[in-house]
């Protein structure tokens, strides 16, 4: 006789009843209670919530004002007036020499391109790049204070694929921590200037732009040897008026000569 083959039952294709479903999961977890905050525990009145809603409000359009009133750089902003440059030259103490801060100049840029750029300002007498530095930047010196005005207009612009800024300063290669500090007040009085001179008509006219007035050829002054004025043609009567003159000199150094008093 044969062994027989123990029959085991196959599994079911898609599982038993007694094995959960997806409905029997959800059904088994616990839903988690929301939380709660203290704020929801515990309500202020609201009075209270409705006067703190009206501070807060004042606060962010304080904030905004501020930020708005200080932007990081100057850019699309007019330049000082002359009235409020020369009030900023007098309490300069060499300001005879008007010279500002370049930040973030290029490593590779020249002097040449940082001179040619700042010329669209006004003459420039000379550019200064610290040999030892941490950070880009360079001190333009300008020749008048027409073009140390325009210059601030020049304060975001780019020069060499980078937004530079355009900061007062003051000549001399020391600089203690009490006269920095000076000037970045300085700085930011400047820059709340500007902001303020948004409504300035005087300010709005000061522009890079030349005055087409000034781009008139200027007449040269005339030269000394090339600009002699022509001598005019005399007469028949001036040039025999001449030769007389000139004979009657002859004739009396000649009598001079011989000792013969005349």
């Amino acid at each position: 006789m044969g062994k027989r083959k123990s029959q085991t039952p196959a599994p079911p294709a898609y599982g038993n009843d007694s094995d959960g479903s997806d409905y029997e999961v959800e059904w088994q977890v616990k839903p988690t209670p929301p939380k709660v905050t203290k704020a929801e525990q515990f309500p202020l009145p609201a009075q209270v919530a409705k006067k703190l809603e009206k501070s807060g409000r004042r606060g962010r359009k304080d904030s905004s004002s501020d930020d708005e009133s200080l932007p990081e750089t100057g850019e699309g902003l007019p330049t000082l007036t002359t009235a409020q440059i020369d009030a900023i030259l007098q309490t300069i103490k060499n300001n005879k020499r008007l010279v500002l801060l370049v930040k973030n100049v290029n490593f590779s840029t020249a002097k040449e391109e940082i001179a040619e750029h700042f010329d669209q300002a006004g003459r420039v007498k000379g550019v200064r790049i610290p040999k030892h530095r941490s950070s880009g930047f360079a001190f333009v010196e300008m020749q008048n204070a027409d073009g140390f005005q325009k210059a601030f207009l020049l304060d975001g612009s780019y020069l060499d694929g980078r937004k530079i800024s355009v900061n007062l300063s003051e000549s001399g290669n020391k600089k203690s921590a009490t006269r920095i500090q000076l000037l970045e007040k300085k700085n930011a009085e400047i820059l709340k200037l500007r902001k303020n001179n948004r409504k300035s008509v005087k300010a709005a006219e000061i522009s890079l732009v030349p005055d087409p007035a000034k781009l008139q050829k200027k007449v040269p002054p005339p030269d000394r040897y090339l600009d002699k004025p022509k001598p005019k043609k005399l007469t028949k009567k001036e040039v025999k008026f001449v030769k007389k003159q000139k004979s009657l000199r002859a004739k009396f150094q000649n009598l001079e000569k011989k000792g013969i008093k005349a």
